[in-house]
């Protein structure tokens, strides 16, 4: 074929002419994306309703149609953290009420009995204490909703890790350090951080009016604790003036941003991708999170290179060497992987063992007959108040005890649910089939809330505790239903050092200090939102007290 013909002409692409002829489409074009976007929600909503495997479990429409429902609950009514009280409303409407298939071909058990409501597009959720163990049973293996993977941006930390096989490998590698035997092992530590703290008190507050924060005491001697066992460098957090540490503050606002990341998670994304330098000017808010991440990564690389005098001093290991020795492969030995384990370790282990401790001082210092029982036990006990009984003594104290479970009770610990996806197999409840994949959740809040466990649920009585108690059905200990630290193969890597915590801080504290509550009422500690811990109301100044 002869193509000369086609050499002088002009092949020159003319993009004002493609762009003049383009521009008037762009309005049809948006239309039709418009229309596709809207037919997708349609249809999108159709299969949520109708099709999901979980169509016919009760509980709101509106729920069930889209994950907007929670985000409102948890980030707009009353400023946010409602989503526990909304899940309780559920269940009060929905999880008790006759229900019929919408579908002929479904099958629904008629009546539904069932406390079992489904709060989003995806999962559902019980308040049946006695289904707990299901759920999180100690022999089986379930995985975690990825959803909740990202929200504290460290996906690589055990705490996160959503595979049941990869968090088996990770929490095996970091459970020996928390033992019963390795934290009794360090309780010397734990009490000269209490201590110090006890010293303080003493000097600088007794007799003199000065006002004590009692949640900044707290976080300051759970975040001591914490970095001196994580990485055998004491950070000396109890000596700020007033206990005011800026790493404290910083963990609360990690708390209260906790929805915000979860939802939308794009913003942690976003700031990955830029230098810190420049995170730090576009969000404010987070600065407190980036630099803890930032310390947290000179703490690792200081570990890796030997640099950490302090723990190659300690005579006993730090948790990263016993990662170090464990049997991990190279790529989970990483500093990125062990600088997020770090910052959840740090994280988990300071605030919610604090604010529980200040919501326990707090009913303990309301309730005089508490405290003049807790005081007698304590000066029997310990006739010298400078001679600390060690845990194992502690824990046979009766009423110290029964204070201690019923602190953990009715602080509740972590109240967020805790959902768990089995996808080997279907869960059976009563006449209801929870299809494999399904993540099925239950939380402290509804468990220690329990009337029918617990009479007067909103009341602090360590009475309940005394006697070895049993649970309404005559069979299962009282102990059964505290799941403060969760149960199953991911239950609270950290109870022992909490209750070491606990122990060692209440029984140091009342034993040699008196007090009296400074503008402080129940309402300062009643849970009002859930950020992760059960917070108080918004204009709350926090549990203050004055030292006798």
């Amino acid at each position: 074929m002869d193509f000369s013909k086609y050499r002088n002409l002009d092949w020159e692409f003319d993009h004002t002419t493609l762009v003049a002829k383009l521009l008037p489409l762009l309005p049809e074009f948006a239309g039709l994306l418009g229309v596709l976007y809207i037919l997708y929600g349609i249809g999108l909503g159709i299969y949520r309703l109708f099709f999901s495997p979980i169509a016919n479990f009760p509980g709101p429409k509106l729920a069930a149609l889209t994950q907007w429902y929670e985000v409102y609950f948890d980030m707009v009514k009353k400023g946010g953290g409602q989503f526990p009280f909304e899940i309780k409303r559920m269940h009060d409407v929905y999880g008790y009420v006759i229900t019929f298939p919408i579908l002929p071909s479904r099958k629904l058990p008629t009546p539904s009995d069932s406390p079992i409501v489904r709060i989003n597009p995806w999962e559902l959720h019980v308040d049946d204490p006695d289904f707990h163990d299901t759920i999180y049973a100690t022999n089986k293996a379930y995985d975690k909703m990825t959803h909740f993977q990202f929200r504290f941006n460290v996906p690589l930390a055990t705490f996160s890790t959503a595979d049941s096989e990869e968090h088996r490998m990770r929490r095996a590698a970091i459970s020996p350090f928390f033992s019963k035997s390795r934290i009794r092992g360090r309780a010397y530590q734990i009490q000269s951080i209490m201590d110090g703290i006890s010293h303080r008190l003493l000097t600088e507050y007794a007799g003199k009016g000065k006002v004590l924060s009692v949640e900044n005491m707290w976080g300051c001697f759970t975040a001591d604790a914490i970095m001196d066992i994580v990485f055998a460098r004491p950070k000396h957090f109890s000596q700020y003036p007033d206990f005011a540490s800026p790493f404290t503050v910083a963990l609360r606002q990690m708390a209260v941003w906790s929805h915000t990341t979860l939802h939308f998670g794009w913003i942690l994304t976003l700031m990955n991708c830029i230098p810190n330098a420049v995170a730090k000017v576009l969000f404010p808010p987070f600065n407190p999170v980036i630099e803890f991440q930032e310390d947290m990564d000179r703490e690792i690389e200081e570990v890796l290179a030997g640099r950490n005098e302090e723990a190659k001093a300690a005579t006993l290991p730090t948790v990263f060497h016993d990662i170090l020795r464990s049997n991990l492969p190279p790529h989970e030995l990483s500093p990125k992987r062990l600088s997020q384990e770090a910052v959840s370790l740090v994280g988990a282990g300071t605030e919610t063992t604090a604010w529980s401790m200040t919501i326990g001082t707090c009913h303990i210092l309301d309730n005089p007959h508490v405290l003049r029982k807790l005081k007698d036990e304590l000066t029997k006990a310990m006739p010298d108040p400078n001679q600390p009984l060690s845990i194992a003594e502690l824990e046979q104290l009766p009423y110290l005890d029964a204070v201690v479970k019923e602190i953990l009770r009715i602080a509740f610990g972590g109240v967020e649910r805790l959902p768990r996806i089995n996808r080997a197999g279907a869960w059976v409840y009563g006449k209801w089939v929870i299809p494999p994949g399904t993540p099925v959740g239950m939380d402290q809040y509804h468990m220690h809330s329990n009337k029918q466990i617990f009479p007067e649920p909103s009341v602090f009585k360590p009475e309940r505790w005394l006697g070895n108690p049993r649970g309404p059905d005559g069979t299962k200990l009282l102990t059964y239903y505290l799941t403060t630290f969760a149960k199953g193969t991911r239950m609270c890597t950290g109870l022992y050092l909490a209750y070491a915590e606990i122990y060692i801080g209440l029984s140091t504290l009342f034993r040699r200090h008196d007090f009296e509550l400074f503008e402080t009422t129940r309402r300062d500690v009643e849970f009002y939102a859930e950020f992760l811990k059960a917070s108080p109301w918004p204009g709350s100044k926090g549990v203050r007290v004055l030292v006798k």
